[in-house]
């Protein structure tokens, strides 16, 4: 179980990440990023193993369309 010395806030995930918070919080609200866990003060708090995720290739950009796709 996770204790709160492991959670990190968006501000910490932030500056790890070498991206701002709003940057963060953009991603998650157009779909790029998954959302952040909560804290029961509602605020966004991350994982080591979040963070980690959040460093791989590819997450965090947008999904594009294939040319001449209607979809």
């Amino acid at each position: 179980m996770l204790s709160q010395h492991d959670m990190r806030t968006i501000s910490e995930a932030a500056e790890a990440l070498s991206v701002s918070a709003s940057r963060l919080r953009l991603g998650e609200r157009c779909g790029t990023l998954p959302r952040a866990r909560r804290s029961s003060a509602e605020w966004r708090v991350y994982t080591p193993e979040d963070i980690e995720r959040l460093r791989r290739p590819g997450v965090g950009e947008r999904k594009r369309r294939p040319e001449g796709s209607d979809e």
